[in-house]
């Protein structure tokens, strides 16, 4: 059952950069410029984050299988709609149907594990969960770049579509139910103020994150995400039957564990971002070349996070959180002198130091934080710390891509126009070794192993 799970969910998150080195060729199809194209993987992400925080309400009104095999058969009708799709609007909405199962499947596949392990032997499971959350990810643009080296864009689609297929007959045979069903009233208003409030914030993100810059408007839908937000925090603290349990939060371990992890997140999805633009654009390699680079830190990634859960069971989360960071911060100190020459050898080095720290911290500390709480909030803190890492993950794309766009203009006055993206390149990498910096300080707050 857990297999059949775990690949699922491994799909659904392959999906979510699968498509990045295809927008180019998805620009020329329909005839539509990059802002526009960019919608598919900023309303992915965008409705991935929508999700989130209703997965606690839905795990405990149906039942494991049945949960399941709906989110398959959701990201197989959006899979198949954007293989077919002939515009892109049709496209779009393939792509975000994909995104719904995808949101629900996170959180979906770390509750299972919560009801299938006792918490001591939560770190290797979780360990292994974090091998196909981190996985996916970094796998997508290196086997989509080789994809539509000999193929089209719509051969993803197919391929996740054969995939999802495949996945479902399976899943019909070998998944169970596991979960005791807790009926409860879906509150629309907290739904309403989620929807608004999470969607504003990740909306205002992604736009800040593709253009570099902050106007009027984006300001102003920050701002109404934020106070939609406030609102849903205050419907959960006076609700009966809330869709998250804002309890949760008077727990100082899984505050601090939740904040290591959404920090780790940022390091990981902020250095995905930074380092292709460098390669390719300062670099001067091409995309294909580029995913390969960043390939060996994937791979070691996916073998570091069960290993690492292993460690997180026998040592405790303070020595496996302080290593982390410390191979973070060990990784992010060559990155600041990277140049239009720097040793390719060099640069896979240092990046797959930074994956192997990501892969001790992000799933340790989330376990742990859940660990410290009473066993009938579990599925309420998956939630919320999913939600918090998914926010902190786009608020570090929108900082990382504002920082390198103000270096950049700032260089411009007195370098060429190659100097100032290295200018701006480097200042990324800062920005990248302060957060590998704050994490390994805030780690030696964690409690020891007792």
């Amino acid at each position: 059952m857990m297999a059949v799970i775990l690949f699922g969910a491994f799909m659904a998150l392959l999906a979510e950069t699968l498509f990045n080195n295809a927008l180019t060729n998805i620009m020329h199809s329909f005839s539509i410029n990059q802002s526009t194209v960019q919608w598919l993987s900023t309303g992915y992400l965008l409705v991935v984050g929508l999700m989130i925080p209703i997965s606690s309400w839905v795990f405990n009104n149906f039942k494991t299988k049945y949960n399941y095999l709906f989110m398959i058969t959701l990201f197989l009708l959006g899979s198949v709609i954007g293989w077919m799709a002939p515009s892109f609007g049709i496209l779009l909405v393939g792509r975000l149907i994909q995104a719904i199962a995808a949101g629900l499947l996170m959180p979906f596949i770390q509750n299972v594990i919560l009801l299938l392990f006792p918490p001591e032997k939560r770190g290797l499971a979780l360990g292994i969960t974090g091998l196909v959350i981190a996985l996916g990810p970094t796998v997508g643009p290196t086997l989509s770049g080789i994809i539509l080296q000999y193929f089209g864009w719509r051969d993803l689609f197919a391929l996740l579509s054969i995939i999802s297929a495949i996945v479902l007959v399976v899943g019909i045979f070998f998944t169970e139910n596991i979960n005791e069903i807790k009926k409860s009233k879906l509150d629309f208003v907290s739904l309403l103020f989620s929807i608004v409030g999470f969607g504003g914030l990740l909306y205002a993100f992604s736009e800040i994150g593709n253009t570099g810059h902050l106007d009027v408007l984006i300001s102003v839908i920050g701002l109404i995400g934020i106070a939609a937000i406030a609102g849903f925090v205050y419907c959960q603290n006076h609700l009966d039957q809330p869709m998250i349990n804002m309890s949760i939060f008077k727990s100082h371990n899984f505050n601090l564990t939740t904040l290591l992890s959404t920090l780790s997140n940022i390091a990981m999805v902020g250095i995905e971002l930074i380092m292709p633009l460098y390669l390719q654009n300062s670099r001067m390699v091409s995309a294909l070349v580029a995913g390969l680079v960043m390939m060996p830190g994937a791979i070691l990634m996916g073998i570091c996070n069960p290993i690492s859960g292993g460690l997180y069971d026998k040592l405790g989360v303070r020595k496996v959180s302080i290593l982390g960071f410390a191979f973070i911060l060990v990784g992010s100190i060559p990155m600041v002198f990277f140049n239009a020459s720097s040793n390719l050898a060099v640069i896979i080095i240092s990046y797959a130091l930074r994956m192997v720290g990501v892969a001790l911290v992000m799933m340790n500390t989330f376990t742990d934080g859940i660990n410290s709480l009473d066993s009938r909030y579990e599925t309420d803190g998956n939630a919320a710390s999913s939600t918090i890492r998914q926010v902190g993950g786009s608020l570090g794309t929108a900082v990382s891509m504002t920082v390198i766009t103000i270096f950049v203009n700032l260089a411009s006055a007195h370098a060429t126009t190659a100097g100032a993206q290295i200018a701006g390149y480097q200042a990324g990498f800062w920005l990248m070794l302060g957060i590998a910096v704050i994490g390994f300080v805030l780690s030696f707050r964690l409690p020891k192993k007792a």
